[in-house]
């Protein structure tokens, strides 16, 4: 059985497109474009449910349409609008990268240690909001501080760390 650890939220379907059954997902990473999926997981009654990718194409920088085996007329695609996309962490692997390396999204902070440049401690990550261009973590502490690669000076997953080039602000 597929665990929720072994998936990777993309997008979200959001509509249809024409009357074939073709889907559109708005997506939050682009974790899709560097992936050569087979597959997608679409979540349905809490559970996720592949489906076979016929064919995918952009609409936009943030937008893509998917054909999936099986869904050819509008009410079997209908079921779909509004359902979470995922792909299996294994198809996310980057070019060139070993078996082992495990790829991370914002989501996967939560619970992790956070730590300024300076290695003192800003709280525990309770949530990571990606609504935005800027995404934010918040801490236990009701702090949100700013989340980017070019941020990030240590990560250690094994100890669940992070350190971001950011000072916490004396109150």
């Amino acid at each position: 059985m597929i665990e929720q650890s072994d998936l990777v939220l993309i997008g979200r379907m959001t509509r249809l497109h024409g009357k074939r059954g073709e889907l559109q997902c708005l997506l939050c990473n682009e974790l899709l474009y560097s992936a050569d999926p087979v597959f997608i997981m679409i979540g349905l009654e809490g559970l996720p449910v592949p489906f076979r990718i016929e064919e995918w194409r952009e609409k936009g920088s943030e937008t893509v349409l998917f054909t999936l085996k099986g869904i050819k007329t509008e009410q079997q695609a209908l079921r779909l609008v509004g359902s979470d996309v995922y792909l299996l962490r294994s198809d996310c692997s980057a070019v060139g990268s070993s078996d082992e390396e495990t790829v991370l999204v914002w989501q996967d902070l939560v619970g992790y240690e956070l730590y300024d440049a300076n290695e003192a401690y800003m709280g525990r990550i309770e949530s990571v909001d990606e609504s935005t261009v800027n995404t934010l973590c918040q801490t236990d502490k009701d702090k949100l501080f700013p989340l980017h690669e070019d941020l990030i000076i240590r990560l250690d997953t094994d100890r669940k760390e992070i350190a971001l080039g950011v000072s916490a602000m004396n109150e």
